[in-house]
């Protein structure tokens, strides 16, 4: 059998719609996954197999940012392509601050007009700050506090911070010098426990610690610059795939390891070698092997997630920071929205709708803000020729004045 490879790349300027289907399912998952009490993260990827969410969304922005950043350095040059990441960086560098000030606000506001005993300030785990505001401000500023379910950017940005040296070694030396470089500093952090200092008050590190979890990012962001070749469309591989998901549906799912002999001494094996924080080996597989089985199956069947009712769920996914931020409050005013009305049906079915069609209308909203309306031309009507004044006329028309 011949194989032939995964298609995984588009021709240029053209969104690839998977990128965007995936990221807006991510969002949603992170949504539900970030609210407490929620039964729908009983049912997130992470509760039927070793990695999650957080892998999917790592590797797409990768894959996203070769498309949005290589092409600016391979026309405007190393200096303007390091400086269009900079000011990226800047971009997100203010949304991480704007949204641990939100979500103290809320924390705040929910202790002042909720009735109750509740510490939300606890609850979303923003002791320090309000502890130690001094110290935890100036934390929060140099990014060496980094509250938890509040992580996400700040790796991003830790990531995006090491894209101009590896566009460095793909020219200077050689493109799969990247991976190699990749490979080789996920393994040092592993090995010696590199991290970034995530809480003053506790010795912590970051939660995803960025040395580990950049190898899925610059995986993605290798493949969509083509230094690396996407692997092929072979039906023994896939089979293998899906063998390794179900393997880890079967240590995942207590109902499945509990009973089968055998699988309980080796799920407890794999928990104690099991670590997010520095992504572990067969968290990397696992995504790579859901990744591929994910790939496989769109092969010529595109049309599936290009139909009108699966729209809704691209468009999430072309607006992921805006949906991101917004999801971080979403999850919290569910949580505190489920702590009053309680978790059952009714409340769940109420509060995951609301926070659901919230996150599709600011998809929409952004999108159409983004699309600036305000600069489109009016169609103005045709005018009876009747009306119009001669051609001898001595009427001046004025140039048209249009203020942006």
């Amino acid at each position: 059998m011949t194989a032939t490879a995964i298609p995984m790349t588009k021709p240029a300027k053209m969104r690839d719609p998977r990128l965007d289907f995936f990221r807006g399912i991510a969002m949603f998952v992170i949504l539900v996954s970030h609210t407490r009490t929620d039964w729908l993260s009983d049912w997130i990827p992470a509760r039927f197999g070793l990695s999650d969410a957080a892998a999917m969304f790592v590797f797409i922005s990768g894959y996203a940012g070769g498309m949005a950043f290589g092409g600016v350095y391979k026309r405007a040059g190393w200096l303007l392509g390091t400086a269009r990441i900079g000011l990226r960086i800047w971009q997100l560098y203010i949304a991480q601050m704007a949204i641990v000030l939100v979500v103290a606000a809320v924390a705040v506001a929910a202790n002042r007009f909720i009735p109750g005993e509740d510490d939300y300030r606890s609850i979303l785990q923003l002791d320090l700050l309000f502890q130690d505001p001094s110290a935890a401000l100036l934390g929060i500023a140099t990014l060496t506090y980094v509250p938890h379910y509040l992580d996400i950017l700040p790796v991003y940005m830790v990531v995006l911070s090491l894209v101009p040296i590896a566009i460095l070694l793909a020219r200077f030396v050689h493109p799969l010098a990247v991976l190699g470089a990749s490979v080789a500093l996920w393994a040092l952090a592993n090995a010696f426990e590199w991290n970034l200092p995530g809480d003053a008050s506790e010795p912590r590190g970051w939660f995803f610690d960025p040395f580990c979890w950049q190898i899925l990012f610059f995986t993605g962001f290798s493949l969509s610059m083509k230094w690396l070749r996407p692997p092929p469309a072979d039906r023994r591989v896939f089979w293998a795939a899906v063998a390794s998901i179900l393997f880890g549906v079967a240590v995942t799912v207590p109902a499945i390891y509990q009973t089968v002999p055998g699988l309980d001494g080796m799920q407890a094996w794999i928990v104690d070698h099991a670590d997010k924080t520095f992504l572990d080996p067969l968290q990397i597989l696992h995504f790579f092997a859901t990744a591929y089985v994910a790939v496989y199956v769109l092969i010529d069947r595109l049309h599936l997630i290009q139909h009108p009712y699966v729209r809704p769920m691209v468009k999430c996914g072309q607006q992921a920071l805006s949906l991101f931020l917004a999801g971080i409050i979403l999850a919290d005013l569910g949580g505190m929205a489920f702590d009053r009305m309680g978790s059952g049906l009714g409340a769940q079915i109420l509060i995951n709708g609301i926070c659901f069609a919230a996150l599709f209308a600011i998809a929409y909203g952004v999108a159409w803000i983004k699309a600036a309306p305000w600069n489109k031309p009016k169609l103005v009507p045709a005018t009876d020729k009747a009306a119009e004044p001669p051609a001898n006329s001595r009427t001046t028309i004025l140039p048209s004045i249009s203020v942006r």
